[in-house]
């Protein structure tokens, strides 16, 4: 019944855009309230990808009535000077946030750039997903990354490979040389061995001239499933293009398993008179049971590409946080950002133009209602806000010249999102060596060694970090280590977290040891 249930409220939204949209007002919009955005994109894409996305949003504002019309100032991030633009911005009232970039660094030096100002900075909406911009910014407050970091997208596209092709064991990664790469090549190694998976090669490539000896390196390791992490979309046909030759040449027809990032989640992979078909991988999208991928193919003929479900609701939300803030009488719309995105919305389909309107009178009756959009509950950590806590993957190919969905990956698993991460979990208490009770090594008493054990993340989502730190404290004392010779660092949230439903417990198995016991 929920299943069906999800399917006809889809479709009632699909119908209700697609009304909202072919009725364009004429109606004079002199006297409507400014809400003027800056979009630091590049403007090759403007009118391919960008437009699309925004001018929706647009529309759906003036259609919900609430005497708000939004105005777009364009700065193509590929040729202005970003440091320059951001202290502009930075100084100017009208403008009430700012949507960019597509490229991680350029995100940092408009962040860096915005942040001279000091206080009352302006909201900057992102769906760059290196690691790295929340580690420099997830203290300053007005970071709002719109999907999870690319450790997410790294986790699940190995996930998708373990799960889909379960012969496949030797995983390698192509990634560019730049903070977009650098994430996956963090991350890569640790999470295919937790997979039970053998990283066999990491190659990285500044530029694409390099591309076909990397790859020759990869296949020369045994390697029979590959990550790429391109530089640019215009990277993946020769990847994918080399991958096939060497396929058609090998002997025995030698498979190779090939996933591109959300980087190859674009037009550019579309055009030209190269075969695309069955170009694969996974990226961000929209959540499935929003209605906004349904409705935006009904409307445009495509499915959004990447950046463009976020993008809407960057719009969304700087509207409505503008319209709080002149009402609680706030300065700083980051706290008017901070109090919407409370995680709490009840529906999936909070971007369509009646639940805007919804809104909106909520806020104007002295409210604060809990706000959905294209890409979901926008549920951002209570503590730091900077990055959204969970992000919804298409698992994506090409198919006669166009983007085709074939299935919806998250780490939660929530709503129609699958969860391939499932498969991971079973791995990892069934096949992995290390368990709570492994006697492989008998240690004498140790006591001239030391033990340093780092749980480097926080925070109930990441409950599995302190777990296994967890686990290895208790695994060293019962082999001979005493609490002086063991250093552990952990943010210690997860034993007593609200979200604990067994209070001062920690376990790595179902049923298993309380491994915060005695710590």
């Amino acid at each position: 019944m929920k299943n069906l249930y999800n399917s006809i409220w889809v479709l009632l939204l699909c119908v209700s855009t697609l009304l909202s949209c072919e009725k364009t007002p004429m109606e004079d919009t002199a006297g409507l309230k400014e809400v003027r955005i800056a979009v630091v994109l590049p403007e090759k894409d403007r009118e391919a990808i960008w437009n699309n996305a925004l001018e929706l949003a647009a529309e759906n504002i003036r259609e919900a009535y609430i005497g708000v019309k939004v105005v777009y100032e364009w700065y193509d991030e590929e040729s202005v000077n970003l440091t320059e633009v951001g202290v502009s911005l930075s100084n100017r009232e009208e403008i009430k946030g700012v949507i960019g970039c597509s490229v991680s660094a350029n995100t940092k030096k408009l962040a860096l750039a915005l942040a001279k100002k000091k206080t009352n900075i302006k909201p900057l909406f992102t769906f760059s997903t290196s690691q790295e911009l929340p580690r420099v910014f997830g203290h300053r407050g007005f970071l709002w990354g719109l999907c999870e970091t690319d450790v997410s997208q790294s986790e699940i596209i190995l996930s998708c490979i373990s799960h889909e092709h379960p012969a496949l064991k030797k995983v390698a990664l192509l990634a560019a040389d730049d903070m977009y790469g650098q994430t996956f090549v963090d991350w890569f190694a640790f999470q295919a061995v937790e997979l039970n998976l053998e990283p066999v090669s990491i190659e990285t490539y500044k530029e694409s001239r390099e591309i076909e000896s990397c790859l020759q390196r990869i296949l020369d390791s045994g390697a029979d499933a590959i990550v790429c992490a391109p530089a640019a979309a215009e990277d993946v046909v020769p990847v994918q293009d080399y991958i096939d030759h060497f396929m058609y040449e090998s002997e025995g027809g030698r498979g190779i398993a090939l996933m591109f990032t959300d980087r190859a989640y674009n037009k550019t992979i579309l055009e030209g008179d190269y075969p695309v078909d069955y170009i694969s991988g996974l990226a961000p999208a929209s959540h499935p049971n929003s209605g906004f991928s349904v409705s935006y193919d009904a409307i445009y003929g495509r499915v959004p590409f990447a950046g463009e479900a976020e993008a809407y609701d960057a719009v969304l939300i700087t509207v409505l946080a503008a319209a709080w803030a002149e009402k609680n009488e706030e300065e700083d719309l980051n706290k008017a950002v901070s109090a919407l995105l409370n995680g709490q919305a009840d529906s999936q389909g909070g971007w369509t133009a009646g639940m805007i309107s919804n809104y909106h009178h909520a806020i104007m009756a002295g409210g604060t209602p809990a706000i959905s959009g294209a890409t979901g509950r926008l549920d951002f950590d209570s503590q730091y806000y900077t990055t959204i806590r969970s992000t919804s993957y298409a698992r994506w190919i090409t198919y006669k010249g166009k983007m085709i969905i074939i299935d919806y990956y998250s780490r939660s698993g929530e709503g129609n999102s699958s969860s391939p991460v499932a498969a991971w979990e079973w791995k990892k208490q069934h096949m992995q060596d290390f368990g709570e009770s492994g006697n492989e090594i008998d240690y004498p008493e140790l006591k001239d060694n030391y033990a340093v054990l780092v749980a480097a993340s926080e925070g109930w989502y990441n409950y599995r970090h302190q777990a296994d730190v967890l686990g290895f404290y208790q695994y060293l004392k019962g082999k001979g280590y005493d609490d002086d010779h063991i250093i552990l660092i952990m943010a210690d949230d997860i034993a007593n977290n609200e979200l604990n439903p067994l209070q001062g417990v920690v376990r790595r198995e179902i049923g298993g040891r309380n491994l915060y016991e005695n710590v």
